[in-house]
């Protein structure tokens, strides 16, 4: 054998054991490589937590502590037990979810009628009634204003829808509301002492001229005429004359 051939039968020897050494050697020495999703630990889903019950600050403060997205707020009617709390979500309390899921919650706003108590507004200053219906959990649509002659100005005349009992919240009450009333006010069919007290709130000086005999009893003491009327022109300090209901002398009643 030349040496060239024995030397060739030493370098394929050579790459045979050192192929054979790495086919041990090689698993001691590389890890298996695991590959990871692009997510990393995030991938792992959450349980969605319980918030019903709980204020709509508090429902939120536990869905974000849990790696979760507040979505939607959404209102319903319910009962006044559970009114400003969360009556459900979605999804429902312990599904499981990506985390940065959202998450929706639904709140009870309370019923959709309110009690409503109308008459108690009238004779109110207008911030009192709409104070009152604000109390009620109802919503004020506005003031109209009217002169009257009678229901100091910034007073309630009347309010508007007139419901006994109760009413729908999606319903706004508008209050009547007196402006004032200019020239000289209405006395006739009041009693004297409210008459007086009237014209003097006007700047304006009651006279009776005349007390009137009359055979009804419930006109007794209030005025029957006027002069200058309601409504006419008048300046501080104006008479305003006026004519009362009286009894008469008693002449059917001598035995």
């Amino acid at each position: 054998m030349n040496r060239t051939a024995f030397f060739i039968i030493l370098l394929v020897a050579g790459a045979l054991l050192g192929f054979l050494s790495g086919s041990f050697t090689a698993p001691l020495v590389f890890e298996t490589p695991v590959f990871l999703s692009s997510m990393g630990s995030s991938a792992a889903p959450v349980t969605v937590p319980d918030v019903t019950g709980l204020t709509r600050p508090e429902a939120q403060s536990l869905i974000e502590s849990g790696n979760l997205v507040l979505a939607g707020q959404w209102s319903e009617y319910g009962n006044f037990e559970t009114m400003g709390l969360v009556i459900r979500q979605d999804p429902v309390p312990g599904t499981q979810v990506p985390q940065g899921a959202p998450v929706n919650i639904f709140w009870n706003v309370g019923p959709l009628f309110r009690p409503f108590y109308p008459d108690s507004l009238t004779g109110l200053s207008a911030s009192r009634a709409e104070e009152k219906i604000a109390d009620w959990q109802l919503y004020s649509a506005g003031r109209t204003r009217i002169p009257h002659p009678s229901i100091p100005q910034g007073s309630v005349i009347a309010v508007a829808p007139v419901f006994t009992d109760s009413i729908s919240v999606r319903r706004p009450i508008r209050l009547l509301v007196s402006a004032g009333w200019d020239g000289v006010p209405v006395l006739v069919g009041l009693s004297v002492a409210d008459a007086d007290s009237i014209a003097a709130l006007s700047n304006l000086v009651m006279v009776i001229a005349e007390e009137r005999h009359i055979s009804d009893v419930l006109k007794q003491g209030t005025v029957l005429e006027q002069s200058p009327p309601s409504g006419a022109n008048c300046a501080r300090g104006d008479t305003v004359s006026v004519v009362t209901g009286a009894i008469g002398s008693g002449e059917w009643g001598t035995w």
